[in-house]
């Protein structure tokens, strides 16, 4: 098993974009020299977001109390949890136990077995095929409207684009990001530039919604380098017990695995919105999306996908992002509302994240935020998963706190499988630990109160989850 060395500030200063995970490096320090803070259990911190909130070091959420004064000698129903992310590796030690298999479909035989469309999708779908890695968002946007170095003529046309899409950016903003993001997309803006570079290579178009069938059921990652969705899925169901690598959180969940995030670059709202909907009619229960993106040309489609989920009685759990900004004023996708209008549907909660102290600096400097679209935060910063060949490594993101909050929303779900997408969303909100102290948030740390960041001011809680649904049950199953 190899363990990763670890670095984790509260005032660490760290370039990444708003879908990116954070990778730490470096000598592990041994406790934060800030005020009110205590000494770090660096011994534990691999499992910290398993951690009891309230007897023990770390802000965890009670999950091994959960299983040893709740849940012991109590058989649950296996969970079917479907993570669209990039590829996952389905043959790691700590995870093939843990992958749903498509019983209707038989592997490697060239035909639709259960006719469902997706030939030999016995794992899920790789709706990103032997790509690698795509462009962003924006260059696609740029690409489409005019050349990259006309820049005013370029923020012109990009603001109508975006406009189409009925959200009201402003032009400095827009120009803010062309300008602050330019070093990270010089090199995609140079591949969008040269010879009509197109990464896709499924054969579809991806404004064309009408074309579905395209990819193919090879979900494993194309190099090890592709290690985020092994990672987050992991963080979900790795397997507890075995005295290998770490412990996923819910023991009875099974990953469907949706390829549809690229390494590098933004992914493409058709993919997006063809998995949730792949996963809605394949049995998920609850879909992880740690993933998101600034622009979203087609979030309509994302938004038509997310109501239809709802519909087949599907929890969506969704990443905040890593732009440490409060997105109730700057607009982040996939997101179940527009311009915060009326949220389309009650199945979909967005998840923030915080690193492992007690203390002032608990909201991870990344973390974006917001008041009316951030339902409550989790563990996101280093946590120590599984990634390609055998390995494990502490990312850090709200990619991360996603599938924490999967991972309890599957342990609900595996003991009270009655249960709606509604009423779990109604338990984990309800049962969150407060944090009644002020917190900095951001890069300039700013001074805040948790009830100022998001919809219940807490941190997710799997052992108040599962006394809160164990006490409402009734009243919950009427959601």
């Amino acid at each position: 098993m190899k363990k990763s060395t670890l670095l984790f500030s509260g005032l660490i200063a760290l370039f990444l974009t708003s879908c990116s995970t954070l990778q730490f490096t470096g000598t592990a320090i041994e406790q934060l020299t800030t005020p009110s803070t205590e000494v770090v259990d660096w011994e534990n911190v691999n499992q910290w977001q398993h951690a009891d909130i309230n007897s023990e070091n770390f802000p965890g959420m009670s999950v091994h109390k959960t299983y040893e004064e709740l849940l012991q000698d109590k058989q649950g129903k296996a969970v079917v949890v479907a993570v669209i992310d990039t590829g996952i590796d389905i043959t790691h030690e700590d995870l093939k136990e843990s992958i749903w298999v498509n019983a209707d479909e038989i592997p490697d035989n060239g035909i639709d077995d259960d006719k469902n469309g997706y030939i030999d999708d016995v794992n899920g779908w790789n709706f990103l095929g032997d790509s690698p890695g795509d462009q962003y968002e924006l260059i696609r946007l740029l690409k489409k409207g005019t050349a990259f170095e006309n820049r005013d003529l370029a923020i012109e046309k990009y603001a109508e684009m975006i406009q189409k899409d009925g959200v009201q950016h402003s032009l400095p903003l827009i120009e803010k990001n062309l300008v602050n993001n330019i070093y990270h997309y010089e090199k995609e803006v140079k591949q969008a530039n040269q010879l009509g570079w197109n990464a896709r290579t499924t054969g579809d178009d991806p404004d064309n919604f009408s074309q579905r069938f395209y990819g193919d059921g090879n979900v494993m990652p194309k190099s090890d380098d592709e290690l985020h969705g092994t990672h987050v899925a992991g963080i979900i169901a790795a397997t507890r017990n075995n005295d290998i690598g770490m412990d996923g959180i819910a023991s009875t969940a099974e990953i469907m695995c949706l390829r549809a995030v690229p390494n590098e670059g933004d992914e493409y709202d058709k993919d997006v919105a063809l998995s949730i909907r792949y996963a809605a009619d394949n049995g998920a229960q609850i879909i992880n999306m740690s993933f998101g993106k600034d622009f979203s040309p087609h979030s309509d489609k994302v938004r038509e996908a997310i109501v239809y989920a709802a519909s087949k009685g599907v929890l969506l759990v969704n990443a905040a992002g890593n732009d440490g900004v409060d997105i109730d004023s700057v607009y982040s996708y996939p997101s179940d509302r527009l311009n915060n209008e009326p949220e389309v549907s009650s199945n979909f909660i967005t998840i923030g994240a915080i690193g492992p102290v007690k203390n002032s600096l608990m909201v991870a400097p990344f973390s974006n935020y917001g008041k009316e679209n951030v339902d409550f935060f989790a563990p996101g910063a280093i946590i120590y998963a599984p990634v390609p060949s055998d390995k494990y490594e502490a990312l850090s993101g709200t990619s991360m706190a996603a599938p924490a909050v999967s991972g309890v929303a599957a342990i609900l779900l595996s003991y009270y499988p009655k249960l709606s997408p509604e009423a779990i969303r109604k338990a984990l909100m309800a049962s969150v630990v407060k944090i009644d102290y002020e917190l900095q948030v951001g890069y300039d740390r700013r001074k805040i109160t948790m009830g100022e960041l998001s919809q219940t001011g807490g941190i997710v809680n799997g052992y108040n989850a599962l006394l809160y649904v164990s006490d409402q049950q009734k009243n919950l199953r009427k959601l």
